[in-house]
């Protein structure tokens, strides 16, 4: 799943984006922790009949006892592993049922079951986005939406395993006119990947990225870039951009990255579409008057922790009017992010291509292929 600054696209508030991530990352366990003693905390001062929330700890792992104790004993680099061979298996399995009529929502929601049936869970909602959109479209409740003749389709999965996240996308065309497009896009991130090495300078992967994809006659997506993973937490402190910069991060061993290339044939810029169907939890200490945001909260909390989820996916569980309510109140509130979908200009088309990788003494360890 890209990093745009998710939300917000322009550059300089992307570093926002990324600081509210690492803050949620660093201080989930003593934010779930204040968000409990709520009841007790005169500092609060709750509205009458408001009730504040308590939010379990997350759980992402279902199992034995047994199961769960060999998963926190495996090693981070093994579980980003498991993650990559999951995430590479749906991808491979999904891409080839995504034909002209299918509907999206089918699609969605296929890989996100095959992803559990595998022993992953979804570490982000599955987005298809179509031609100009580029990111974060991932079905509403009965979404009509199906693949077009002539459309060209990106199919981005995420999965996690206790935490640990291997992000990675594919373009699927059904227009030969668009098949170089695929083609700028595969090959700007092959030639990113051959530069990933300890002290290795994310600008330099940026520049070969840009070359490459106007070599084909293409523009990269300047506000989107690929990102660090760490645990539950999706997009990292440190870039990989799709374009030349003044300045990059220092890649270091051990770490893990998803990078991204965005080809374009319109104007190497993306906007917000204003859609939202993807969310993600951010701490707060605020009394919630609503049923329906209290069982939201504590739902997120449990499945998610700080990792993105879709409407669709607390349609299954809430009831329709309360999750109306709830996600009105929690926006209100300050405590959902919303993800806009994005986009370049209408008529114009994308492709995408995305793996994972862990940064080796040697080189490069791609989790995802």
């Amino acid at each position: 799943m890209s990093q745009c600054g998710i939300e917000l696209c322009a550059s300089d508030l992307t570093q926002t984006l990324k600081t509210l991530f690492g803050n949620w990352h660093r201080q989930t366990e003593e934010d779930t922790e204040k968000m409990a003693e709520r009841k007790s905390s005169d500092a609060e001062a709750p509205r009458p009949n408001a009730k504040p929330v308590e939010t379990p700890s997350p759980s992402t792992e279902s199992g034995s006892g047994a199961s769960k104790v060999a998963a926190e004993e495996e090693a981070p680099e093994e579980k980003y592993r498991r993650a990559g061979r999951i995430a590479h298996q749906v991808r491979d399995e999904v891409a080839p049922t995504i034909k002209v009529g299918v509907r999206v929502l089918e699609i969605c929601e296929k890989a996100e079951a095959r992803i559990l049936e595998l022993g992953g869970q979804v570490a982000f909602p599955t987005n298809v986005s179509i031609n100009e959109v580029a990111a974060h479209y991932s079905s509403p409740e009965d979404d009509p939406m199906v693949v077009r003749e002539g459309d060209i389709v990106k199919l981005d999965i995420g999965v996690h395993v206790d935490g640990y996240i291997a992000d990675t996308a594919i373009s699927i065309s059904f227009n030969p006119a668009l098949e170089r497009l695929v083609q700028a896009s595969r090959e700007a991130l092959d030639k990113g990947l051959e530069l990933v090495k300890p002290k290795a300078n994310a600008k330099d992967i940026g520049k070969v990225i840009e070359d490459t994809i106007r070599g084909y006659g293409y523009r990269p997506i300047r506000e989107l870039s690929g990102h660090q993973l760490d645990q539950y937490l999706l997009h990292g402190a440190k870039s990989l951009p799709n374009i030349a910069v003044p300045h990059g991060a220092t890649i270091e061993e051990g770490e893990a990255y998803a990078l991204e290339t965005f080809a374009t044939t319109g104007t190497g810029s993306v906007h917000q579409t204003g859609q939202y169907f993807i969310f993600s939890l951010l701490p707060q200490r605020v009394a919630l008057r609503s049923n329906g945001a209290r069982e939201i909260v504590r739902l997120v909390g449990r499945q998610f922790r700080s990792l993105p989820f879709s409407r669709r996916y607390l349609g299954k569980h809430v009831q329709k009017l309360s999750l109306a309510l709830g996600l009105r109140e929690l926006i209100t509130n300050g405590f959902l992010r919303q993800y806009s979908v994005l986009a370049d200009v209408k008529g114009s088309h994308i492709a995408q291509a995305e793996d994972s990788f862990l940064v080796t003494k040697d080189g490069v360890e791609i989790l995802t292929r």
